[in-house]
């Protein structure tokens, strides 16, 4: 079954990594309603014993068009992940939603 994200929740730690690369945890908050695609999180840290984490990395746009990278964490509700970090996509990565 394919990833669905309907709500994206910023903790305090997310807020405050995302504040200092410029962006708005309201906005990237808001990123599931816009274009995006969900990938799996290849280079993310591992739980324990070594099992992978629930995340993913969503690449999409922003209410005013900004493309923004998210790292995300799958929580007990299936369709609302946790923000752990995010960045302004790189070139590559706004190749990926066009």
């Amino acid at each position: 079954m394919a990833d669905v994200i309907y709500e994206l929740v910023a903790t305090e730690a997310a807020v405050d990594k995302l504040g200092r690369r410029g962006i708005a945890a309201k906005e990237a908050e808001r990123l599931p309603r816009n274009r995006h695609v969900i990938l799996p999180n290849v280079r993310g840290p591992e739980g324990p014993r070594h099992q992978p984490l629930e995340r993913r990395v969503v690449i999409g746009r922003t209410d005013g068009g900004r493309s923004l990278t998210l790292v995300v964490e799958q929580t007990v509700a299936p369709e609302t992940w946790l923000i752990i970090t995010g960045w302004e996509s790189t070139d590559a990565e706004r190749k990926i939603i066009q």
